[in-house]
């Protein structure tokens, strides 16, 4: 790691950031997936140390940044600020972007906002909020937490959400495995009530009050969203598999000719196919 450090915004968040490989070097920002994820290590798996000069920073409320879990200004515009201020803080003129599914819709939504400080955009995994996307996810999310037997949590998004604003401690908790168990629901997966009681931690807690912040507010897609486009810098790398991300290429096609890499591979950025797809697009040379 070259340094790390935290960039105060002018609304009282303070990002969290790290800069990693070779000052000098093409400056790219890593956008995590989420809402409500975080950057580790891990992801540096995705560039060659040697050309790029790498930011991985969490986003407002997320991870390390402070204060954790906060809603307060949280917003798709406020992020993308976010990513600009961040930019001028550490003196990059330009800067290229590597988005992660929610992440490479921050990506999309900067490089309308900041055209010229944008050298080129790669989008993993891609997710389009619109309005019929928005839709499936809601009743993806229905259906996985009416599945799980109720308890005191009615099964519904933003009762949940309200729950996890408002209630106790231990209501607080149980919204927490309520939304564990929905999503080993629709994975396919479970777990033993033990080990999710072990993990539905104050960290959860925030997580998935930040994650459900979105969801309620529809994750702040407006009418203005509904003209994007990309420039020719941009290229998409993402799963036939998932559903939600081919409706985004879809949509994104509609507005724009859209290079795109399409993978039969899940939608982890570090599996093996994929990682290889990411590290030779970012090798890419910039159209003039």
């Amino acid at each position: 790691m070259v340094n790390s450090g935290y960039y105060p915004t002018d609304d009282g968040h303070q990002l969290f950031w790290q800069r990693y490989g070779t000052p000098g070097g093409e400056p790219i920002f890593f956008l995590h997936g989420g809402p409500g994820g975080y950057c580790n290590p891990l992801h540096l798996e995705l560039f060659d140390e040697r050309m790029f000069d790498i930011i991985l920073f969490d986003q407002r409320g997320c991870g390390r940044s402070m204060p954790p879990g906060e809603l307060r200004m949280n917003d798709t515009a406020h992020c993308v600020e976010d990513i600009d201020g961040l930019r001028r803080h550490l003196g990059f003129e330009k800067i290229s972007l590597l988005g992660v599914s929610w992440g490479s819709w921050l990506a999309a939504q900067y490089q309308r906002r900041y055209p010229e400080a944008v050298l080129k955009t790669t989008m993993i995994s891609i997710l389009v909020p619109f309005a019929e996307n928005f839709s499936a996810s809601d009743r993806a999310l229905r259906e996985g937490l009416s599945a799980v037997p109720q308890g005191t949590c009615a099964p519904t998004a933003e009762a949940l959400y309200q729950i996890l604003n408002n209630g106790c401690d231990m209501q607080q908790k149980q919204a927490a495995l309520h939304w564990l168990k929905a999503t080993l629901h629709l994975s396919g997966q479970s777990m033993p009530d033990d080990a999710l009681e072990k993990l539905a931690d104050e960290e959860v807690v925030r997580t998935m009050r930040l994650k459900l912040h979105y969801h309620v507010n529809r994750y702040f897609f407006t009418r203005a969203d509904e003209t994007l486009s990309l420039n020719d810098n941009t290229e998409v790398i993402q799963s036939i598999g998932d559903g939600l991300g081919m409706a985004s290429v879809r949509w994104l096609r509609q507005r724009h000719p859209l290079r795109c890499r399409l993978l039969r591979a899940g939608n982890n950025a570090l599996e093996p196919g994929t990682l290889k797809a990411v590290r030779q697009s970012l090798k890419r040379k910039i159209v003039p």
